[in-house]
């Protein structure tokens, strides 16, 4: 009977210390869990001040103040249009102007003209002749 009372205690005993062991590791999964979730929460908070220091400053943003209502900034951006379209016209001017002019002094490319000419067999002087025949 001992024999049998030893071996129930023995097999209680050992699964006494299986159910520890068990509750041992999911104390200590619970445990590195939370370390995680601490991480996690303090890099969120973290992030949370940049972003509410971010929003501080976006409301306090010139921008915003100057445009609250609508019209102002439907004007503008109307006037934002009206200067691109100005200073893109006026670059569009300058880029015409300088090409004409380096086209027009350039020697270069008045010989290539001249060639392309002669290779195609006009002759500017008919050309001007028959022109100034044309007007009298």
């Amino acid at each position: 009977m001992n024999k049998k009372k030893s071996e129930n205690d023995m097999k209680f005993e050992k699964k006494e210390i299986i159910y520890s062991a068990i509750i041992e590791k999911e104390l200590l999964h619970n445990g590195l869990v939370q370390r995680e979730q601490l991480k996690t929460l303090k890099e969120v908070n973290e992030t949370m001040k940049g972003l509410t220091s971010v929003l501080k400053e976006f409301e306090r943003h010139e921008f915003l103040t100057i445009h609250k209502s609508k019209w102002k900034i439907a004007l503008y951006n109307f006037s934002l249009w009206i200067l691109f379209a100005i200073w893109t016209v006026f670059w569009l001017f300058l880029v015409s102007w300088f090409t004409y002019h380096f086209i027009k002094d350039s020697e270069i490319l008045k010989n290539i003209v001249d060639n392309q000419l002669k290779i195609r067999q006009f002759n500017i002087q008919d050309i001007r002749s028959k022109i100034t025949s044309e007007k009298k």
